[in-house]
């Protein structure tokens, strides 16, 4: 790190200003891993990993990869044995900060986006998600695996709606939104070209979740 640089600490993240350049540099631990203990009940819908290497390698093969709808930032460097990653900076608004509806019918295209081409997020929350210069990018997927497996498909739908309802202003919905929700998510996920099938599944495990 250059003498001088201008530092911004955001959890395991930093973005760093060189030469008038801001640089994200993600630093991946074992110990930051272990915010995913809590989800270990969950493996047997989706093969999360814990550790820092593991991590790091499912970001770098998702963001070199291409995406037809969603916009990877570049990677500058990374250093496996201390395990850091060195990104573009994306300048924008977080799904996370829109409207909430705006946000589930984004989420949808992209995810049934991805799912065409094989890839699972494990992650999507919305807060991952970038909107600039015209284009949504991803800055998140340590969690990301490319598999034909439906299981970790409908995990990925049926995660996106219970952390879309982080994000929801407490009076952005009268009645039932969760079925207004649902039905956004839904409607989108398939005009996109996500599986019909998949919904059916995913509606399945909504409901006992709802319970």
């Amino acid at each position: 790190m250059p003498k001088g640089a201008d530092i911004m600490v955001l959890e395991q993240v930093e973005i760093v200003e060189r030469n008038g350049l801001k640089v994200v540099v993600k630093r991946f631990s074992d110990i930051q891993g272990l915010k995913w203990i809590g989800l270990i009940p969950f493996k047997s819908f989706y093969p999360f990993t814990f550790s820092a290497a593991g991590r790091l390698e499912r970001e770098c093969n998702f963001l070199t990869q291409p995406h037809s709808q969603i916009k990877t930032p570049k990677i500058y460097r990374v250093d496996w044995e201390r395990k850091i990653l060195e990104r573009e900076y994306v300048e924008g608004v977080k799904l996370s900060d829109i409207d909430v509806l705006e946000a589930a019918e984004k989420l949808a295209k992209i995810l049934a986006s991805l799912h065409r081409e094989g890839w699972c997020l494990g992650d999507p929350k919305p807060s991952n998600f970038i909107i600039g210069n015209g284009q949504i990018y991803i800055i998140d997927c340590e969690q990301a695996v490319k598999t034909q497996n439906e299981t970790y498909r409908i995990w990925d739908l049926v995660s996106s709606f219970f952390l879309l309802r982080l994000y929801k202003p407490l009076e952005a919905f009268k009645g039932d939104w969760r079925l207004q929700m649902f039905h956004i998510f839904s409607d989108n996920y398939l005009k996109a070209g996500g599986s019909s099938k998949l919904l059916e599944q995913y509606y399945k495990m909504l409901r006992d979740f709802l319970k």
